[in-house]
């Protein structure tokens, strides 16, 4: 089920699910650095980052699945939001198969 969130930058599509996830994150002209998905949804994601990231940057996330065996899958996204600890980013391409593929994993809990 889509929901509409209001938020101080603006109107957010998709239901965010509360998760813990392990990134690679790079960026243009930055070295990789790693980070957390925080939550997600099928627009984008709240990510903790151990390195700067600039507002309006394009990155590439590296997703580790939280079950063993899988390969990590490439996201590519887009710095949205900056707050204090963590950025808000938006998939450049709306629901990619990866974050589909995350949200029906096992191991993620989705709201009743």
């Amino acid at each position: 089920m889509m929901t509409d969130q209001l938020t101080g930058n603006g109107l957010r599509w998709g239901q965010r699910i509360s998760v813990d996830i392990p990134v690679q994150v790079a960026a243009e002209a930055s070295p990789a650095t790693h980070g957390h998905l925080k939550n997600i949804s099928l627009s984008g994601a709240l990510m903790e980052a151990d390195g700067e990231l600039r507002l309006h940057a394009y990155i590439e996330l590296n997703i580790k699945f939280p079950e063993t065996g899988r390969s990590p899958v490439r996201v590519m996204a887009r710095v949205t939001r900056k707050f204090k600890d963590a950025v808000g980013v938006e998939w450049c391409e709306f629901a990619p198969s990866a974050v589909k593929d995350l949200l029906r994993s096992p191991s993620i809990r989705l709201p009743l």
